[in-house]
This record gives structure tokens, C-alpha cells and sequence, in this order.
């Protein structure tokens, strides 16, 4: 009569569970794992881009700058472009377009609180034309000039419809400011002008004069004392449309 040793293959078949078991858990980690760290690379790549993104946003939001093109000689074709950096970021100047014509700018970077001017160079004016002026910064930023636009009459002068007085007050002081513009003696459209200033931050606004010329400007603390009284000058043709009063 035949025999068979029933605890041998026992142990046979439950050598061979454990080594399947062995060469599943190894398929499943050699094809899970790498998954895994791949999708922990891809989101780690994906949080640094957004983070990225989200910087570029800010930073482009943070550019504040001011654009003016003036003529500082007889000749029409010579104009100036001058802009002004009002942020905190310094600002890389791309390219400066005239209506749809494109003019490269090469190393032109304005630092914060400070100002830039270049000569523009291979531009033709037509007479009895409008021209409207933009420049692009290299995050990507299009500002138009302050004055709006310019117009080369048919005598080849520049005109333009626009000028500002800009006022900054950061006298320590809090509450109401009253600021009388005067020009030839007379006040202008809408003058006084009336600004509010809290304690710890600079009050800002600005007011639209009719012309270019001398302009008086006197800043009273309401119920107190006068912080700015002095004459200020819009230059144009031969410099910006506007003028910056710090008091």
C-alpha cells in the first residue's frame, strides 16, 4: 500500500505562498513606488511653477511707472522718451511702440523712485497726425504715455491735450489738506482741492490744469498751518506734461 507524506507538501505549498506573496509585494512596489515618487516630483514642480507665477503676478502688479514723450529742441523728429519709476521693483523698458511700429530699447532699467530718458532715434513724424505712444516692460506690462497722445500739426509742432500737477503730502500730520492752484493769479477749474492724509501713510492725487506754464501752489493743513507754497513749472514742449509736488 503507497504513502504519501502529507506534512512535506504542506511545507512545499506553503513555501511557495510565501514566495508568491515575496513576488507580488516586489512587482507591486517596483510599479507603485516609482508611480508615487513621480507624482510627488510632479506636484513638487507644479507648486514651484505656480509659486513662480504667482511672484511674476505680483511683481507685474507692482510696476508703477510714468511715461512721457517730449520734444527738447526745434526739430520735430527729435523726441525724448522719460520715464518715471514710482514702485519699489526696478523696471526693464522692452520696447517702445508709436502708433504700430515697434523700437527696441536695449539696457534701459529704471531703478525705484528715480527716472530714465533716451533719445528716440529713426523716427519720422508725418504732419497733421496723431500719435499714440506705449511702452512694454519685460514682465509683460503696457503703460500709454500720461498725455495720452501727441499731434505733429502742419507746421511740425507737437501738441498735446493734457497736463497734470501731481501732489504728495507726507507731513506727519493727519486729516484734511486744502491745496489752492493758481495760474497768472487766477485759480483753476476746480481749485481748491481737498486731501485727506492718515497718520502713517502719504496721501496722493492729482489735479488737471489746462496748460503748460507756471502754476502756484499753496497746501494749508486745515485749521493750521501752510506746508507748501511755491511756484511749479509743467515744461512742455521741451520737457513732461506734468509736474510731481512733494510737501
Amino acid at each position: 500500500m503507497r504513502t504519501t507524506d502529507t506534512s512535506r507538501l504542506r511545507g512545499r505549498r506553503g513555501t511557495s505562498t510565501i514566495f508568491g506573496t515575496l513576488i507580488f509585494i516586489a512587482i507591486l512596489f517596483s510599479s507603485v513606488v516609482p508611480m508615487y515618487l513621480y507624482m510627488r516630483q510632479a506636484d513638487a514642480i507644479f507648486e514651484k511653477r505656480k509659486h513662480e507665477l504667482n511672484r511674476l503676478d505680483e511683481e507685474r502688479e507692482g510696476e508703477n511707472i510714468h511715461v512721457y514723450v517730449f520734444n527738447k529742441t526745434t526739430s520735430p523728429e527729435s523726441l525724448t522718451l522719460r520715464v518715471e519709476n514710482w514702485g519699489d521693483l526696478v523696471v526693464d523698458i522692452e520696447r517702445i511702440w508709436i502708433n504700430d511700429t515697434c523700437y527696441p530699447l536695449d539696457d534701459f532699467n529704471v531703478q525705484p523712485e528715480n527716472w530714465l530718458e533716451e533719445e528716440l532715434t529713426g523716427f519720422t513724424p508725418v504732419t497733421d497726425t496723431r500719435y499714440f505712444i506705449k511702452v512694454a516692460t519685460d514682465r509683460g506690462n503696457v503703460f500709454s504715455t500720461e498725455s495720452g497722445s501727441l499731434y505733429c500739426d502742419e507746421s511740425g509742432n507737437w501738441e498735446t491735450g493734457m497736463f497734470t500737477i501731481y501732489f504728495f503730502i507726507s507731513y506727519p500730520a493727519s486729516g484734511w489738506y486744502d491745496i489752492d492752484i493758481t495760474y497768472s493769479g487766477n485759480p483753476v477749474p476746480e481749485s481748491p482741492l481737498h486731501i485727506h492724509k492718515s497718520a502713517h501713510e502719504t496721501a496722493y492725487n492729482f489735479h488737471d490744469v489746462p496748460t503748460e506754464g507756471t502754476y502756484h501752489v499753496k497746501i494749508t493743513k486745515r485749521e493750521a498751518e501752510v506746508i507748501y507754497n511755491d511756484d511749479v513749472i509743467i515744461p512742455w514742449p521741451n520737457g513732461p506734461t506734468s509736474v510731481n509736488v512733494r510737501a
